[in-house]
């Protein structure tokens, strides 16, 4: 035994007092050793102390005599004895208790267990949560609640002793003792116990006080007694209080602050415990608590405690039970005075709550009932507390809330005994993961994000800015995130508008801290797989298609496939059409974490400079870069030239193992106008990396891939634009390669390097000038689905016998030397020969009974189609527009049941299908054919004869055509008449038919509509259409807006801005049954009391316009007109209608070479449901100002003059024969007639 005369009593004052009791260790954890004094003041007395206090005479470390250490200890056992003397007294009061409360419990049916939140309530969402009483009596009259009555509930104080002790403890301790509060504090052990003695005090306890401060995060003892306390707070065992003493709540919950970097510190984030300390500290937080504020008294703020504390033992003992024991969840509390209050209003979300409500609470839904809550956090739940063979969901009626299932093992026992649960029970389970709660609930309630209208709000009232466009971008980036708009709201909160600016350039790229904490918590309880994949779809895969994803994570697709799914099940991404799609926080949260260097996976490189640095700048300390991916964007490279590699420059800085992903492109412009690739490489490169999966490189500058490439793991191949002449010199094995795009490659002349590549899915090889041939090879590749050549103009053919079984998609368009199309493929939907040599199509295309669309426009050497085209079933396009040899179709001998669009403009066709054909013409002489029924094309819905020189009428049978809603007859020059057309047709545009005099009566079948769908017939350039003619054109224009009207105002549609029927045809005057014409283009009518009573529909509208100087460059006129009704008070008194308009999508400018007749129809039905609300309205007269104009689309045009103008009300059936004068009245019988005959039509 050493001593020493250097220490004395009095000196000891300086050091840190010992917990009672003798010492183990000192607080440093260095063994202790006893001494003797030589002090005249304490001569020959034994203390203890540490070998380092010897040497270090200054510091703070342990001291303590042993006579008063024995003297403790001889205190603690005796302390101890009482402890458990009263605690068999208590145990015999509890059993008691229990056995009392026993008595009304049996006369109970039905128990409700809130687990483990203590209240539930949804009566209201703009009050505070009830309490259990007021919830279960709102669930059940007839309801208990099982309880049993705890005398004295024994308290836990967990602290940090070094902060603490010494102060505010000892005055708490002297506090609760005085309150006759059973308490345990940890100086009341015995030297020589462990951490399980702790852990035993804390399973004795009821309550447990969590007492936070700056360094408590510092003690791994303190951390491990916090998850003790949380395991039992959610066995439902244990309450616990939250102090937070000079420390701020959410540093404490978001693990910021010094409270953070002490957690922190060292190499701690590698210890095995930091998810469970992680998850104790984010837990706790959420529980009513106490916080000190900088102006409170400390006695003030321990009688806060000690008052809190009653209170929670009376609620205990009081019959809350001992299997609710943890508290209503909150954001976070403060103290101020006696009052607790809550310092976060979370938005009351009605609309939600009460769909929830619904799901949760029907109550005379008599059979058992369970229902999944997704995206709702909560606390843990152990299962073995209360899913066990005793539960009394298996004998009593009962309502079971399971928060926060974070695992499907976690409610297997409940799926394995779910018939056991008796009817009428209710189970909510609440969870972040869809998958955990499959096959289980019969309902799934989803918890939306906030709308624009909620999140602006929230976000506003955290970052209290007047920028409102400036707000609604963070809104959107925030996607109805509630905690993200908060902390966003709160970061910039007391900025100017520059560093908003300046913070929304950063978003996509630096995510919140606060933010992050959140995030990285879901984040870190990721399997290494699902990390990865969650980190590759970030960085670099967001909205590519699900499928390509997962085969890019693992060629395999099994793990990366489930990754996905498990994403998606989880909420970090979602699927969307087809595609994977993340939430711009999680994108930037995993773009931050992606590319870090301390990744495990390796650094996935997005930042331009520090990718050119890596590669071209940095010389490296030691070792090579661990990359997994790198992303560099040629357009951030300004006004420099480029950057010059050297040969070996990806091996001697990369990682060979790792590096998966490379792209090189331009986000400005993908074809990358510029001559070349800034990214400049010598007549080699060297790239043995052997698990690359992805290569894109815009305008690789090399003429075949380095010869040391490795194929073996990739997947998809992209070098558009490139110098590339050959992808190797011979072929490689590509096991996994499923996608190359080598489009614009105009060297490339061979793809032989290619035909091993037995599981291509798509081929792109669009403008390979230069490529004149195809391996035979090709055959191998069952699985390729899409093949593009366009505008390969070498090439001739492709190989013979070609057989792609799996082709879906060909592409030859452009290919101007293609002369015999030969190919086997009973999957091919879409076809494209356009402007290719071909002369006619092959035996074999019978055999394409899964064809959508075939694409032969501009084949102008194409002679013939083959007679069996109608054996093509599922064909529903057919494109023939500009086959000017073309003189014949061939019969439609069998119904073409999905045939809907025909084009055969510029055609020399003299034989249209029979089931079209009226009249043709043969050298100047009409030959009568008979015409037959349209069931063989009655789907067609859109029909192109444009510029076709022979057809001279349409035969009769083209109104049997239902379903056709176009017809273009443009420049037809030979067509003398139109017969009746069919009842849905929207356009029949006929300009310049120069020869046109006639059309049927009626002009179309008229039938009962419930559509409003605007109709137009344009006869522009028609000079010799017969005034016969353009009357039943009026006339039918007349009946069939009418018509409209009618079946608007049954439906009470109200007021259509757009105009119903529009016509125009040759001609100079209003016709005679305008009620109200002038010259020029206003007129300025007078409408007499109730106008707008017995029978009116609608508003005709009429102005001549003529276009002797004006020729139709812009390809687009619109007649606008403005209406204004002066005395009505309504909210369409004033309003602007399109009366009609002239476009040409083709080369040629259309050029009108007289003056036309514009007439349109409208209704406004809101003008009588504005005079009903006022009953004197109808007697006022009204006027009316017109105003015509021509525009061409955006401003007026000032050569083409309205030379008159007319406007009439049209009235319903039965009236509007007196509005529409002697002119039309002589057509009436024919319109009728027609309307019968389209009744009679209909149902045959």
């Amino acid at each position: 035994m050493m001593s020493t005369t250097n220490y004395s009593y009095a000196s000891s004052s300086s050091y840190r007092v010992c917990p009672p009791g003798v010492p183990s260790k000192c607080w440093f954890g260095e063994e202790i050793i006893t001494f003797t004094s030589k002090t005249n003041e304490n001569p020959y007395r034994r203390f203890y102390r540490c070998a380092i206090a010897m040497k270090r005479e200054n510091e703070e470390h342990l001291f303590k005599w042993v006579d008063e250490a024995l003297l403790d200890e001889i205190k603690m056992v005796n302390e101890k004895c009482n402890r458990v003397a009263k605690n068999i007294s208590d145990m015999r009061m509890k059993v008691m208790a229990k056995f009392s409360l026993q008595l009304p419990i049996l006369h109970s049916s039905e128990n409700i267990h809130l687990h483990p939140i203590a209240s539930f309530s949804i009566t209201n969402p703009t009050k505070k949560v009830q309490n259990s009483s007021m919830a279960s009596s709102s669930f059940s009259s007839s309801s208990a609640i099982s309880v049993v009555r705890l005398l004295s509930p024994r308290v836990f104080v967990n602290f940090r002793g070094i902060d603490l002790r010494n102060n505010f403890i000892s005055h708490l301790e002297k506090a609760l003792g005085e309150s006759d509060i059973d308490f345990f504090i940890d100086n009341q052990l015995l030297p020589s116990e462990d951490l399980e003695t702790l852990f035993k005090e804390i399973e004795d306890s009821k309550i447990a006080l969590a007492i936070f401060t700056e360094r408590y995060s510092e003690s791994k003892w303190c951390l491990d007694e916090l998850v003790k306390i949380m395991e039992k707070v959610q066995e439902g065992k244990l309450r616990v209080i939250p102090i937070f003493f000079k420390v701020k709540v959410n540093d404490v919950k978001h693990f910021t602050g010094k409270f953070g970097r002490n957690l922190y510190r060292g190499d701690r984030r590698e210890n095995s415990n930091m998810p469970k300390w992680e998850a104790a500290l984010r837990s706790v937080p959420a529980k009513k608590g106490l916080t000190w504020a900088d102006h409170m008294n400390e006695s003030d703020f321990i009688v806060d405690i000690v008052k809190i504390v009653k209170k929670v033992q009376a609620k205990i003992s009081g019959g809350q039970g001992t299997n609710n024991m943890s508290s209503t969840n909150i954001s976070s509390v403060s103290s101020s005075g006696n009052t607790l209050s809550g310092t976060i209003e979370q938005p009351r979300l009605e609309q939600q709550l009460k769909e929830l409500e619904e799901k949760l609470f029907d109550f005379n839904y008599e059979k058992r009932r369970i229902v999944g809550i997704v995206g709702m956090p909560g606390i843990d739940w152990l299962k073995n507390t209360l899913l066990n063979d005793k539960a009394q969901m298996f004998t009593k009626k009962s309502f079971y809330l399971l928060d926060d299932v974070s695992h499907k093992d976690q409610v297997e026992y409940l799926l394995q005994n779910r018939e056991r649960i008796i009817d009428g029970s209710k189970i909510v389970i609440t969870t972040r993961d869809k998958s955990s709660i499959e096959k289980l609930v019969d309902d799934t309630y989803v918890v939306s994000g906030l709308n624009d209208k909620e999140a602006l709000q929230l976000f506003n009232n955290h970052a209290k800015g007047n920028f409102p466009e400036l707000s609604k971008k963070f809104v959107e980036y925030a996607g109805g995130n509630p905690r993200a708009l908060e902390e966003l709201g709160k970061e910039i909160c007391g900025k100017d508008e520059n560093q908003w600016k300046a913070r929304l350039l950063t978003l996509p790229y630096c995510c919140n801290p606060r933010i992050l904490t959140e995030l990285r918590f879901s984040y870190d309880l990721l399997s290494d797989q699902q990390k990865d994949a969650f980190l590759d779809i970030a960085c670099f895969f967001r909205s590519e298609e699900e499928d390509y994803v997962k085969c890019l994570l693992d060629p395999h697709v099994t793990e990366s496939g489930e990754a996905v799914k498990d994403l998606a099940e989880k909420l970090l991404i979602c699927i969307s059409a087809g595609r994977v799609e993340m939430h711009d926080v999680w994108c930037t949260f995993g773009k931050e974490l992606g590319s870090s260097h301390e990744n495990k996976s390796g650094e996935r490189m997005l930042n331009h400079d520090k990718t050119i640095e890596t590669l071209y700048l940095k010389r490296l300390k030691k070792g090579k870069n661990k990359v997994r991916g790198i992303f560099l964007d040629m357009s951030k490279f300004g006004g420099i030239n480029g950057i010059p590699l050297k040969a070996n420059r990806f091996i001697k800085r990369l990682d060979q193992q790792n590096l998966r992903y490379l792209k090189i492109y331009d986000s400005l412009c993908p074809q990358r106008c510029e001559k070349d690739c800034k990214v400049n490489l010598p007549d080699e490169l060297e790239f043995p990396f052997p698990e690359i999966r992805y290569f894109h490189w815009l305008k690789f500058p090399l003429t075949e891939l380095p010869s040391d490439f490795n194929p073996n793991n990739l997947i998809d191949l992209r070098l558009p634009y490139s110098k590339i002449k050959h992808v190797w010199e011979d072929a490689k094995k590509t096991p996994q390669l499923k996608w190359v795009d080598l489009s614009f490659s105009t060297e490339l002349s061979d793809l032989s390097a290619l035909s091993k590549a037995f599981y291509l899915r798509r081929l792109n090889l669009e403008g390979c000038t230069n490529l004149s041939s195809l391996p035979k090879e090709m055959s191998n590749m069952k699985s390729l689905v899409f093949l593009n050549l366009r505008g390969c103009v070498m090439l001739s053919s492709l190989p013979k016998k070609l057989n792609l079984i799996s082709l879906k998609i060909l592409i030859l368009s452009g290919c101007s030397k293609f002369e015999k199309f030969e190919l086997y493929s009973e999957n091919l939907e879409f076809l494209h020969l356009d402007s290719t040599a071909i002369k006619s199509l092959p035996k074999s295309i019978k055999n394409f009974q899964k064809l959508v669309l075939l694409n032969l426009k501009e084949c102008k050497v194409l002679e013939s189609l083959p007679y069996y085209l109608y054996k093509l079933k599922a064909l529903e396009e057919l494109i023939l527009s500009g086959c000017v040899l073309l003189r014949s179709f061939p019969d439609i001998k069998e119904n073409m049941e999905n045939l809907q669009i025909l084009l055969l403009d510029r055609t020399s066709i003299k034989e249209l299908p029979n089931v079209l054909l009226h009249c043709v013409k043969f050298k100047d002489q009409v030959v009568c054919q008979q015409p037959l029924r349209m069931n063989g094309i009655s789907l067609l819905r859109h029909l192109c004869l444009r510029g076709n020189k022979d057809i001279c009428s349409l035969g009769s049978s083209i109104s049997q055509l239902y379903h056709l809603k176009w017809i273009d007859l443009k420049y037809c020059d030979s067509l003398l008449s139109i017969s009746t057309l069919p009842p849905n047709l929207q356009c029949l545009d006929a300009h310049e038919c120069i020869s046109l005099k006639t059309v049927a009566s009626p002009l179309a079948l008229l039938m009962p509509t419930t559509q409003q769908v605007p109709t137009s017939f344009i006869f522009t350039n028609c000079e010799k259409l017969e005034q016969a003619a353009k009357n039943e054109i009026v006339c039918y224009a007349h009946n069939k807006s009418r018509l409209l009207s009618e079946a608007l105002n049954r439906q009470n549609k109200g007021f259509a801005f757009e105009t119903l029927v529009a016509t125009c045809f040759p001609g100079s005057e209003v016709p005679a049954w305008f009620s109200h014409r002038a010259s020029g283009a206003e007129l300025k009518p007078e409408l007499p009391g109730h106008w707008s009573k017995n029978g009116y529909v609608g508003i005709a509208l009429c102005a001549i316009v003529s276009f002797e100087d004006y020729e139709n460059r812009n390809k687009d006129l619109q007649l606008k007109c403005r209406c204004e009704f002066n005395d009505i008070e309504t909210s369409s008194s004033n309003f602007n209608c399109h009366i009609g308009g002239l476009s040409e999508t083709g080369v040629k400018e259309k050029k009108i070479k007289s003056s036309h007749v514009f007439i349109g129809y409208t209704n406004w039905l809101d003008i009588n449901k504005g005079q009903e609300q006022n009953g004197t309205m109808g007697c006022v007269p009204t006027k009316a100002s017109i105003t015509f104009k021509v525009t061409d689309g955006t401003n007026e045009v000032m050569n083409c003059e309205i030379l008159k103008c007319g406007f009439s009300l049209v009235y319903e059936s039965g009236s509007w024969e007196a509005s529409l004068g002697t002119e039309c009245v002589t057509h009436c019988k024919g319109i009728l007639s027609g309307f019968l005959k389209g009744i009679k039509w209909l149902f045959k």
